[in-house]
């Protein structure tokens, strides 16, 4: 309940800020006075809140999990600085997902209640904070991660879903995830199933792609150490979201309301847009998680496949579904970068609420294919520590 009143509270103010059309990726006439103002004002405040002092960055949500199985290895954070930057980079148009930041403030509300006495209750109210995503089950994969272990993990996980999902699924028209007007579109024939077969196929080979690509950046960037070798990082990242904005609307904002006008066409941009934004979408992703912009991958990974599904539906639209080409591509991508491909899978079916579920398992299915010949690894990786270290 104190994540849902957070969560209305932050996405109330940006739609203020912004507008309805702004944020669903739709309103071409922002000026850019006011977008390069506002982002870069956003940018300056983080500057300001982050002191050089990485205590101050919001972790994500794998080292949430981290903290919450390890605490003695927990190392110390400032979880006013990083939850408050977190969540103005919500308001300000930065392309990072909430989950993170809720999973945060869910577990250090539930740490302060229960002083550290039943760490199973947190991972419980960790897993309730992911049913947002409409999902009772979401909460326990997640927090499972690669074992079986019903009492202490997938029990309290689970019924942490069932709890969020039952609080969160009234306002599921809200925060734009529901899917329910989108029409089914079943298989009525061979030629149908070898369509949707082959977009899943091709989808998750370019899910895969992107999920790589991503990686790729994000190590890049790690290496570059932007923040530690210019505070004024937060501020270049802002401005470049305010000019992105201006020209390609679907590139700033985490993207949950963004979803729905680009599965159902209300997003009528031409395929070389589309595909445009989705790789400027993922560029400024990696971009803004390395320079003080955090938050989460969830929502704009998924927008940055649909972006690309759409846009490849539009290319060969004699090749399967809409949502076969969006759900492959999500699948395929999310394998990649969280490698967990239950979790995965839960994730994308949550997310097209069932649409496109033959592309969804063949994504899954190319993605753990293509993350066992990459050579399994999570990004990004640490710097390697030094004598001189601090």
């Amino acid at each position: 309940m104190f994540t849902a009143l957070i969560l209305g509270f932050i996405g109330s103010l940006s739609i203020r800020l912004w507008g309805d059309l702004a944020e669903q990726g739709l309103n071409y006439n922002i000026t850019l006075p006011w977008s390069l103002g506002v982002c870069g004002g956003m940018g300056f405040i983080l500057m300001l809140l982050h002191r050089d002092d990485p205590r101050n960055l919001l972790p994500e949500l794998g080292e949430t999990l981290t903290d919450l199985r390890q605490p003695d290895r927990a190392p110390q954070r400032h979880e006013f600085r990083s939850i408050l930057g977190a969540s103005l980079a919500q308001i300000g148009g930065g392309c990072v997902g909430p989950e993170a930041l809720l999973t945060r403030l869910t577990t250090v509300a539930s740490e302060r209640i229960w002083a550290g006495r039943d760490k199973d209750l947190q991972q419980a109210a960790a897993a309730g904070s992911l049913a947002i995503f409409g999902a009772p089950l979401l909460g326990g994969a997640v927090v499972n991660q690669h074992r079986f272990n019903l009492e202490t993990r997938w029990i309290p996980g689970v019924l942490g879903g069932l709890a969020g999902f039952a609080l969160f699924h009234g306002i599921e028209e809200i925060t734009g995830g529901a899917l329910k007007h989108l029409p089914y579109l079943w298989p009525t024939s061979l030629r149908d199933d070898a369509g949707t077969l082959g977009a899943g196929l091709i989808a998750g080979i370019a899910g895969s792609g992107l999920g790589w690509l991503l990686r790729s950046w994000r190590e890049w960037l790690t290496q570059r150490q932007l923040l530690q070798n210019c505070r004024w990082w937060p501020v270049f990242t802002g401005l470049l979201l305010g000019g992105l904005m201006h020209w390609l609307p679907l590139v700033p904002f985490a993207g949950e309301h963004q979803i729905r006008p680009l599965l159902e066409g209300a997003n009528q941009s031409s395929a070389g847009i589309l595909i445009l934004s989705g790789l400027t979408k993922l560029l400024m992703l990696g971009l803004c998680l390395e320079t003080g912009w955090r938050g989460g991958i969830f929502f704009p990974g998924f927008v940055i496949c649909c972006a690309f599904g759409s846009g490849f539906f539009q290319l060969l639209p004699a090749i399967g579904t809409h949502a076969s080409w969006c759900g492959g591509l999500t699948s395929g991508f999310f394998v990649l970068m969280l490698q967990k491909p239950l979790v995965v899978l839960v994730l994308s079916l949550s997310l097209l609420q069932g649409h496109g579920s033959t592309g969804v398992l063949v994504g899954v299915l190319i993605g753990h294919l293509v993350n066992q010949w990459l050579g399994s690894g999570d990004a990004p990786q640490p710097l390697p520590e030094t004598p001189d270290s601090p």
